[in-house]
């Protein structure tokens, strides 16, 4: 059996919740993916946190449940008049998010803005 394993690791800076993935979700039981994203959910509104940003930098692939996450954690933050951003994305991941719509697509309530860095994220969040 696999031990407990933490799927995100979670940051504060100013009023953005830095959100890092610990790896591809295969990698994970069912029982850690769900704990990973009722943490993160749970943490956007508290403690002054009004946008999130998601870090990749330690992600290689990530498959429909992950997006599925991203989506739903983008929708919490801007219902509370937040932004949501990307950073650290690999040319695939980019792709692969093009392809579906979330990437820059105002036209929706989920869609993510890229950034190369996290610097770079945190800066248009207004973060330095």
């Amino acid at each position: 059996m696999f031990p407990d394993k933490r799927i995100f690791d979670f940051e504060q800076q100013g009023n953005v919740l830095i959100l890092t993935a610990n790896g591809p979700f295969l990698e994970f039981r069912d029982n850690d993916i769900r704990n990973g994203y009722n943490d993160a959910y749970r943490m956007l509104g508290e403690n002054g946190v009004r946008h999130l940003a998601v870090d990749f930098s330690r992600l290689d692939y990530f498959g429909s449940t992950f997006v599925g996450i991203l989506i739903r954690l983008a929708k919490k933050v801007r219902s509370n008049g937040g932004q949501a951003v990307l950073c650290h994305l690999s040319d695939n991941m980019t792709e692969m998010l093009k392809t579906l719509m979330l990437l820059e697509n105002t036209k929706t309530d989920f869609f993510w803005t890229p950034f190369p860095t996290r610097e770079a994220a945190l800066e248009a969040l207004g973060n330095n």
